[in-house]
């Protein structure tokens, strides 16, 4: 099985280190909030440097709240009308929008805000959580507007993964996004003062588990250790407890030490053995 490496930026600023590792495809931008994504020049600059050295294009696009919607539409047309890009699309009004509006070169990706459904698991005759499924119902409601790939963290179960090409998360899984910051909240800022805080982690350990398509929490299962979850900007993750196994492996930037990057993105590539260091 050839597979495919994706290197998960959310900004630029580790652009170079991404280019010089033997990464197929690196991305920008990350799930929760646009107040994150690079404004357009930026963007397109960047976006520039990667299709000229040859790797794949991938924008992550951020849930598109009402009064973002139509900004976040342009700056991703924008990035996309230069040249062949992959949009991966976190929210149903903004890959509606994209597949009304996006160029031939413009490939449709349903994001991990799209495509994670976890069952119910605070039972006391099932203490352990089941593993997460794909969104299948919403998934087939979208592939007739061309989206044929789907991005998921190592801890989804697979099975029912056909037709969709899979692009996996290696790092960890997506517990939950929050409208209202908790990033910004824990700092007393907001927009734009908040952007340089998003990459700088803390940690949570919670008595019950939101759910990442619901709009509402899950006790989390009985006998069930907490979790300890990270909290980057206004998401909130977990480590993942399983082994990618899709051809498509997405390593986000953010949970590695530079020289932890570069052992991470040759492992995957079969040329070295894998360390530890994040």
């Amino acid at each position: 099985m050839t597979t495919t490496v994706e290197i998960r930026l959310t900004t630029p600023a580790r652009l170079d280190e991404a280019l010089s590792l033997p990464a197929d495809a690196v991305a920008l931008g990350q799930e929760g909030c646009l107040a994150k994504l690079p404004g357009t020049d930026e963007l397109r600059a960047a976006a520039s440097r990667i299709r000229d050295a040859g790797r794949a294009l991938v924008l992550v696009a951020p849930i598109g709240w009402p009064r973002t919607a139509e900004l976040l539409l342009a700056r991703l047309l924008a990035v996309a009308n230069d040249g062949p890009t992959s949009v991966a699309v976190n929210d149903v009004g903004t890959a509606l929008a994209l597949a009304a509006a996006r160029p031939a070169d413009c490939a449709l990706v349903a994001g991990l805000g799209l495509t994670r459904a976890r069952p119910h698991s605070a039972h006391p005759d099932r203490p352990v959580a089941p593993p997460a499924t794909l969104d299948t119902a919403l998934l087939a409601t979208l592939q007739p507007h061309g989206i044929s790939a789907v991005e998921v963290d190592a801890d989804t179960d697979l099975t029912a993964s056909d037709p969709w090409q899979v692009r996996q998360l290696v790092d960890a899984v997506p517990v939950a996004y929050g409208r209202s910051c908790p990033t910004a909240r824990h700092h007393r800022t907001g927009p734009p003062d908040c952007r340089p805080l998003c990459d700088t982690p803390y940690t949570i350990r919670p008595h019950q588990r939101w759910q990442l398509n619901h709009g509402h929490r899950e006790p989390l299962p009985a006998g069930t250790p907490q979790p300890a979850l990270t909290v980057w900007g206004n998401g909130v993750y977990q480590p993942a407890n399983s082994a990618a196994s899709a051809a498509y492996r997405i390593v986000d930037a953010r949970w590695h030490t530079p020289d932890s990057l570069a052992t991470t993105v040759r492992h995957l590539h079969g040329d070295v053995p894998v360390t530890t260091g994040r």
